[in-house]
């Protein structure tokens, strides 16, 4: 479904040009889960934006369902790729109610039954009727995650697209969200990639990861040989000391444990 083959992503600066990913190479076969993991500034949604076309490919290709990725991808194109971004607030118009916001990218890709879709869509990511007219700032962090869920699936596309869509959120509702997206993964069949710099987030919905450094891909290997700790690089391994688990001792003798 997805293929990238030495694509490098590079844009201009003051100081002369910048290469934000150098000779990505990676496939994600249809309806697999990929996660892409590293540190803050290694590539990781570069590579999501330039799979949408909102970043400047110029090496290499990338491929989605056969067609090539370029600067000006047509609606059909638009339609099969959504992308779920980090902040569920910025990403959400501020005077647009829930019903608005899902109501726009049903008139875009002119699809019929207006009503029908957005009630279905709000029922499958978990939220009643009553959020239809309200509008980002009377919905917690956690429920505008899943209105931005459901204005990408909506238009029901075939390739997901998820720039650390936990990573703003309270422990609890991440767990919820990651639930959410597990279940319309199974449910749908989608083709999904997921980036987040947290090996726990990315091993409970991918089968596949690849790690990033400095706009580089250093690993590709499977959640299962993360889990045993087969890893072959040795920035991979300093990512598992960072999320593989560390306890802490709090008042009163109660243990903290977070684990992979």
């Amino acid at each position: 479904m997805i293929d990238i083959d030495a694509m490098t992503v590079r844009f201009r600066t003051q100081t002369g040009p910048f290469d934000a990913v150098r000779g990505a190479s990676f496939r994600v076969e249809e309806g697999e889960v990929f996660g892409l993991v590293g540190e803050s500034g290694s590539g990781k949604s570069t590579i999501l934006r330039a799979l949408t076309g909102l970043a400047p490919i110029v090496e290499g290709r990338a491929q989605i369902a056969g067609q090539a990725v370029g600067t000006r991808p047509d609606r059909a194109f638009r339609r099969n790729v959504q992308m779920v971004f980090q902040d569920p607030y910025g990403s959400l118009h501020p005077r647009f109610t829930v019903d608005q916001t899902l109501r726009e990218p049903l008139a875009i890709n002119g699809l019929d039954r207006e009503d029908e879709r957005i009630a279905d869509a709000l029922r499958e990511v978990g939220l009643g009727p009553s959020f239809r007219f309200r509008y980002p700032h009377q919905l917690s962090g956690g429920q505008r995650q899943r209105v931005a869920i459901a204005r990408a699936l909506i238009v029901e596309p075939r390739v997901l697209l998820l720039d650390e869509p936990t990573s703003a959120l309270d422990v609890s509702v991440q767990a919820e969200i990651l639930n959410l997206l597990r279940r319309l993964h199974r449910e749908r069949g989608l083709t999904m990639i997921l980036v987040s710099h947290n090996l726990a987030v990315v091993g409970f919905l991918c089968a596949r990861v690849a790690v990033m450094r400095n706009g580089e891909i250093v690993e590709q290997l499977s959640v299962d040989a993360v889990r045993a700790q087969q890893v072959e690089h040795d920035y991979t391994r300093s990512l598992l000391l960072a999320t593989g688990g560390y306890r802490r001792k709090a008042v009163g003798g109660i243990g903290i444990d977070a684990t992979l």
